[in-house]
């Protein structure tokens, strides 16, 4: 059996970071490259620096797809879309094309005239390719260029052997050391098994190849894929008992609408949940909120991990998908979103979690964007002694200014807390009269029965 060590070592570390481990427990050498870790090819020319002006020799020592990326970047300013980089690269390594020609074709494009990207040299050659490739004048225009360039034949040759020379020692060298960080890598690869789930170290001593030990890694990497895949079995089978509960306790949907309704202010106001700026919803549940925005003609989308609360949305022609929030919302170019909220979704997340929910919806809201999260307010006593652990998946309650610091100390803007008592019942006491015996401490102690039920951090990203 023959095993790719790349693929099996890129299996460990996507695996573990997954199956919910640390990939910086197996070091920082195994993630970031260093003396024991597998070596990486790079071209021997460096990457073009960005500035106002080339020379067209700089722009010339690159090669194949490298040219191409280094000519996007010096004249466009960006790297080369899918769709044109693949056709230059093709009508290069076809002959159609030559590098003077792609870069002329750059910089006189409608794009390359608006950054006026100035390169030394190339309007003469370029006006010459031009005209060789005219249908009458263009094959005697090429002849005589070829004769022209006999003379400088032998130098051009002796430079691209050079080079060509670099290239290779740089490919022998990596070769070479490639076995040994391999062994190196591995070594801190089982050490990191080992400490973690496998006793059996004088099994690894008495393995006599390196695909043994790569087999023995592969082994333990599948188990612990497959004990995952058997619990998000057991969570996904308990779905529809937790769709239950959430109607026995949360309320009628009409009743979570009227929650929601401030919010619908809040994205009108701020001219979000067009098509070019829609609302995700994270943990969107049953839909009212999704409902609440088309009903009003605003573009939203929800995300849930309950496929029963996912197939309710769509079962009303709501837009909503299943999946993770942040894979989803990783997966989601930076600024196309103009809003993320979250009803009752924060408390049920590890820190951790909770900060890269925050990072990923920086990132995907669009400036002049919101973040609104909803969650529980521990300030109510009841709230934080008692109904906040009716739902068996809290974690722990939040307090509404650790919330407000996050969003902002991630880079949120205008970071204000909404604390809402629409469409929510307050079961407490009246306040005493400030004359009665003993008003000034039991009021105290009342006010935080009266206090909000729930509150919401809404955040704005900046310009």
């Amino acid at each position: 059996m023959t095993f790719d060590v790349g693929h099996v070592l890129r299996r460990v570390r996507n695996e573990v970071a997954r199956l919910g481990g640390s990939p910086e427990a197996l070091g920082g050498d195994f993630l970031d490259g260093g003396e024991d870790s597998l070596p990486r090819w790079r071209p021997v020319t460096p990457p073009l620096e960005r500035k106002a002006a080339y020379t067209l020799g700089e722009l010339l020592a690159y090669s194949d797809e490298a040219f191409i990326e280094n000519a996007y970047m010096a004249i466009l300013r960006r790297r080369p879309d899918e769709g044109g980089g693949r056709a230059l690269t093709e009508a290069l390594r076809s002959g159609q094309l030559t590098k003077i020609g792609a870069l002329g074709e750059l910089r006189w494009s409608a794009e390359g005239m608006l950054y006026q990207t100035h390169i030394d040299g190339l309007l003469v050659p370029y006006t010459f390719f031009k005209w060789s490739r005219k249908r009458l004048i263009g094959p005697a225009l090429r002849w005589a260029h070829a004769v022209l360039r006999l003379g400088d034949m032998p130098r051009r040759a002796a430079a691209g052997e050079a080079a060509q020379s670099r290239e290779t020692r740089e490919l022998g060298r990596l070769v070479n050391t490639l076995s040994l960080a391999t062994e190196a890598r591995l070594a801190r690869v089982e050490s990191w098994v080992d400490a973690a789930t496998i006793a059996a170290r004088e099994e690894a001593r008495t393995e006599k190849t390196l695909f043994e030990r790569l087999a023995r890694v592969e082994a333990w990497i599948d188990a612990q894929a497959a004990e995952k895949a058997a619990s998000e079995s057991r969570e996904q089978a308990l779905a529809p008992l937790y769709v239950r509960f959430e109607e026995a306790f949360r309320g009628a949907p009409d009743l979570i609408r009227q929650r929601a309704l401030p919010y619908l202010g809040m994205v009108q106001a701020a001219g979000l949940g067009t098509a070019a700026a829609p609302i995700v919803d994270v943990g969107c549940g049953n839909g009212e909120w999704l409902e609440l925005l088309r009903d009003h003609g605003l573009v939203g989308r929800g995300i849930d991990t309950n496929a029963t609360f996912v197939q309710s949305c769509r079962a009303r022609g709501l837009d909503a998908m299943e999946g993770d929030a942040l894979a989803l919302l990783a997966s989601m170019p930076d600024e196309s979103v103009g809003a993320v909220t979250g009803m009752h979704i924060a408390e049920h997340l590890p820190f951790p979690v909770l900060v890269q929910l925050v990072d990923e919806c920086r990132r995907v809201i669009r400036p002049g964007g919101m973040l609104i999260l909803e969650t529980p307010n521990p300030e109510n006593l009841l709230v934080a002694s008692h109904y906040f652990y009716f739902d068996p998946t809290h974690r722990n309650p939040l307090p509404p200014l650790a919330l407000q610091w996050l969003a902002g100390e991630r880079g949120f803007e205008h970071v204000t807390i909404e604390r809402l008592t629409i469409g929510r019942e307050i079961q407490a006491p009246p306040l005493l009269p400030e004359d009665a015996a003993g008003a000034a401490s039991i009021n105290v102690m009342l006010s935080l029965l009266h206090a909000a039920p729930d509150y919401a951090i809404v955040a704005r990203r900046g310009q």
